[in-house]
Formats: C-alpha cells, sequence, structure tokens
C-alpha cells in the first residue's frame, strides 16, 4: 500500500493552518457583508437586545447573536466578531474527520478535514465572515451525529445531531434541514437499512430539534408582532444555472477544485455500473448529498452557501484518493499530482502578480517569511519524489494554498482595505478626537465606520442638516465626494476637511488593480468639521 502521510506532517500544516486563520483575525472588516454584519450585532451588544436587531436583513438571526455573545466575553473588535466562525471552522474540522472515519477510516477523515480547511473559501469567510461558516459546522455536526447514530444506536448522537440541524435552520435557513435530511436519506437507499426507522430514539432527536428551535420560534413571533410588514421578500441573488457547479467550485474549492471534479463523476460512475447495489468502500451519503444540496442551492439562488457542501466534497475526494492507492492506479494518480503542481504553480505566479507588481510587500518580516514558505515548498516537492502519491497530491498543494493565504492575510488585505473609507475614516477621527456622537451621515450608511467608530452613526438629510447649522451647532458631518455638490447651497461654514481614498474593495476591477491606472478609479470621501 502507499505509504501514508505522517501524525508529523498533519501537525505540522495543521499548524500553519492555525497561523493562517489568526491573521485573517486582524484584517479591517470588508463593506461586503461582513460589516454590517458586524454593525448589527455591535447593536445587539450595545442595546443588549438580541430580539430586534436581526431583522434589519431578513435573515436567520444566529450568527448576529453569536457575534453579540463575543463581544460581551471579548469587547468591541474586529477579531472577536470573527471568533465564532473560527470556533465553527474547527467544529466542521472536526466533524468531517469524524464523519470521514465514521464513513470510512481513520486515514479518510484525517486527509478530508485538511481538504476542507485549507479550501480556500473556507479560509477566505473566516476574515470575511457572515453566517456560512456557521452554518457549515453545524451540518457537517449534525450529519456526523446522526450517522454515528445509525451506527451506534447511542441516544446521546441523536439529540446532539437533531440539536446542531435545528440550530443551522436558525443561522441559514432551510438549507440546514434539506442537507442533512437528503444525505441521510441517500445513505438509507443505498445501505437498504430501512430498519433503522423503527427506533423510538428518533422521538427524542425530533423533540429535541423543537426544543431547539423555540428561541427561534420566539424571535420570529417577537419580530412579527414589533414590525409586522418586515416580513422576508428578498429577491435571490443571480445564479446561472450551468456555471453554478464547475465555475463557483473551481475558486473556491482551490486547490482541490479539479481533484473534486474527478472524483464525482468516479463515484457516479462506480455507483451506474454496480446498478445502484452496495459495493464494500462505497457509499452514497457524500455524492448524493452533494448532488441533491447543489440542485437545492441552484433553485434557490444562493451560491454562497456552497461551502455547506465543502466537508461533503472533503470526505469523497479523501476516499477517491485512497481508494486509487488501495487499488494500485498509478495512472490516475500520476495525472493528479501533475494536476497539483500545475495548480501550485498558478498559485505561485497568483502570488508573485498580487504581491510584487499589485501591492509590493513592505514589510521585511513579510519578505522573509515569503521566502522561507518559497524554499520550504520546493523542499516538500523533491522531498516527495521518496513518499507516497497521498503526500505528492496533498502536502504541496496544502502548504501552498497556505502560503499563498498568508501573503493575502499579511499583505495583500491590508493594502487593499485602506481603499475602504468606511474604516480609514473611523481611524482619522479616533486621531483627531473627533466625538462620534457629534457625526453624522449624509447619504448611504457605512458600516465599516460605523462599527470601527463603535456606533452606529445616525444618517441626516438635507433639512435635518440645515436646521443644524441654522442653530449654529458644531457637527462633523461624513460625506462622499458626489454628495459634496448637494450641500452646496446650505453654505455650511466648514472650519476642517479631513479626506480619505474610496474604492469598493468587494468589487476589483483592473483600472483599480493596475498601480499605474489606481489613482483615477478611486473616489474620494470626507469628514467635514461644520460650525
Amino acid at each position: 500500500m502507499d505509504q501514508q502521510i505522517t501524525n508529523r506532517t498533519y501537525i505540522f500544516l495543521f499548524s500553519i493552518c492555525s497561523i493562517v486563520y489568526l491573521l485573517g483575525l486582524f484584517i479591517p472588516l470588508m463593506d461586503s457583508g461582513a460589516s454590517e454584519y458586524a454593525d448589527i450585532a455591535m447593536r445587539i451588544y450595545q442595546h443588549n437586545s438580541f430580539l430586534e436587531i436581526g431583522s434589519d436583513l431578513n435573515k436567520s438571526p444566529l450568527a448576529f447573536w453569536l457575534a453579540g455573545i463575543s463581544f460581551k466575553i471579548f469587547g468591541l473588535h474586529d477579531w472577536a466578531y470573527r471568533i465564532p466562525a473560527v470556533l465553527f471552522t474547527a467544529l466542521a474540522t472536526y466533524s468531517t474527520l469524524g464523519l470521514g472515519r465514521t464513513l470510512y477510516n481513520k486515514e479518510v477523515g484525517k486527509m478530508a478535514a485538511l481538504i476542507f480547511v485549507s479550501s480556500q473559501a473556507i479560509i477566505s469567510t473566516n476574515h470575511d465572515v457572515k453566517n456560512e461558516v456557521v452554518l457549515t459546522g453545524l451540518i457537517i455536526f449534525g450529519l456526523w451525529q446522526l450517522v454515528k447514530f445509525i451506527k451506534t444506536n447511542q441516544l446521546i448522537n441523536v439529540v446532539l445531531g437533531s440539536f446542531a440541524i435545528a440550530l443551522g435552520l436558525a443561522s441559514g435557513g432551510v438549507i440546514a434541514v434539506i442537507v442533512v435530511v437528503s444525505a441521510i436519506f441517500c445513505h438509507l437507499i443505498y445501505s437498504r437499512n430501512w430498519k433503522v426507522l423503527y427506533n423510538w430514539k428518533w422521538l427524542a432527536g425530533v423533540a429535541t430539534f423543537l426544543i431547539a428551535l423555540s428561541p427561534l420560534v420566539f424571535y420570529q413571533f417577537i419580530e412579527l408582532k414589533l414590525s409586522p410588514n418586515n416580513v422576508e421578500n428578498t429577491q435571490p441573488g443571480e445564479t446561472k444555472v450551468p456555471s453554478f457547479f464547475y465555475y463557483t467550485l473551481l475558486w473556491t474549492f482551490l486547490p482541490w477544485s479539479l481533484l473534486v471534479y474527478a472524483s464525482v463523476f468516479s463515484r457516479i460512475k462506480t455507483i451506474w455500473e454496480s446498478k445502484f447495489k452496495p459495493k464494500a468502500g462505497t457509499e452514497f451519503l457524500t455524492l448524493g448529498g452533494i448532488l441533491i444540496g447543489i440542485l437545492i442551492l441552484m433553485a434557490c439562488k444562493q451560491a454562497h452557501f456552497l461551502t455547506a457542501l465543502f466537508p461533503l466534497f472533503s470526505i469523497l475526494l479523501a476516499s477517491y484518493l485512497l481508494n486509487l492507492v488501495q487499488t494500485k492506479n498509478g495512472k490516475t494518480l500520476s495525472i493528479l499530482e501533475k494536476t497539483q503542481l500545475l495548480i501550485i504553480g498558478i498559485l505561485f505566479l497568483l502570488s508573485v502578480f498580487i504581491n510584487i507588481w499589485l501591492f509590493p510587500i513592505e514589510n521585511s518580516t513579510i519578505n522573509a517569511v515569503a521566502i522561507v514558505s518559497l524554499s520550504v515548498l520546493f523542499f516538500i516537492i523533491f522531498r516527495g519524489s521518496k513518499q507516497g502519491y497521498l503526500y505528492r497530491i496533498l502536502v504541496p498543494s496544502v502548504f501552498a494554498i497556505l502560503a499563498f493565504n498568508f501573503l493575502l492575510n499579511s499583505n495583500f488585505y491590508p493594502h487593499l482595505l485602506k481603499y475602504q473609507a468606511g474604516n480609514e475614516m473611523a481611524r482619522i477621527a479616533k486621531e483627531n478626537n473627533i466625538p462620534a456622537n457629534q457625526t453624522y451621515i449624509y447619504g448611504q450608511p457605512s458600516y465599516s465606520f460605523n462599527f470601527y467608530s463603535k456606533t452606529t452613526i445616525p444618517v441626516v438629510d438635507l433639512e435635518q442638516i440645515k436646521a443644524k447649522n441654522s442653530k449654529n451647532e458644531k457637527f462633523y458631518l461624513y460625506i462622499s465626494d458626489q454628495n459634496m455638490e448637494e450641500i452646496k447651497p446650505l453654505k455650511l461654514s466648514i472650519k476642517r476637511k479631513l479626506e480619505t481614498p474610496q474604492y469598493s474593495v468587494s468589487t476589483l476591477e483592473l483600472n483599480f488593480l493596475n498601480p499605474s491606472t489606481r489613482a483615477k478609479a478611486l473616489k474620494k470621501e470626507y469628514l467635514l468639521e461644520i460650525n
């Protein structure tokens, strides 16, 4: 059998992974949704109200509640907002290991956990935090516990699984229930193990589910009474069906995307050729959960929840690789190894492009780490010639994606977010001792400005500005350059004018990325001292 990856190697890679995730805690929050979630959680924390705030986004409230609790424990910091996401990523990683071990063996579990935690979207959603990671952790933990219950008939497993699914419903909506139920259904229909349903302990699971769901039901009832017109009527985001699976997964599951395609189609072929008869070393839970989950996400047009399926992708891929090794399919393994070397090469070129041309590294420590990382990567690749296929496919790929994200978290994002006016203006206001309680916004609210000002800055209209000015009241006005023309007729007495560049960093375009044209792509935002 091909030589397995040693525990020392796993410890090394998970340790590097922890460093990358730790760096992501301290990146400023992006105005791509994360700062809005943090702003709502801040109000929960400051107003001590867990019932009235979450309705602002017509979203399930669990993500806000968790962030609000984190603020109560750690204080109002961007890293505190991200703590729940990190904890649920750890839960998802451990649950992926557990489910892989339950369905297959310990080696599949360890490989699947490593694949999951090193995938690009999971790393990214731990600093651009909304509710995807929380949902992912709850879904895979709930599914693992229910599979363990089916295997061991232990009451604690069905209770924990049902509890997690209920919290998943409070985090991401009905998708949590659909993914878990469809995966379990596929598992039972393939194994023909219907007798497990005739077990009174399922009733304990249903009771646990309903009890755990009761806070959400109570919350929805209170919200309906307080805001009867605030019913959810959001339009789903546009998701083009043909590109959903291929293109979304292609970048979100880097560096494993191409291998995942191969594992999915291989499992479909295996089950088709066996005419859906149970086969040793094969299960339908992961593939069935993935296919039904993708169909549901396409129907709901919620591509951002694709990460909820990543644990299943990871287990399916790990089992595929181990099966290739056990059946000594050297030809396919060699192709996969070369595929991963190609992806590593692309990641290297992207790193050079981003950190030398777009935003050159200015910190000598980061430069030193980058050089050492490159040396270690080459060592791992060349050392792999003496190792087995599993090492050569997995280990260099994991290290490459972690090194890539180390540079993103330590250099790219800190540079990029200097062009996000909200957090930068809050910093400038603090340095100039400008009181937040005398500050107002004209125009669209800035959630990052709110959060880093540690309060909700009121939005005012022209009449309110005029009224304040007529009283000769001293106040500060946060305004964009587009709106400056609108206040000119008021003939305000502007004593001081602070400014910072502004760019919508969640929608990167070539004219901004190109250093020679970047200045032309920038807008400006101002903080005006009036009277």
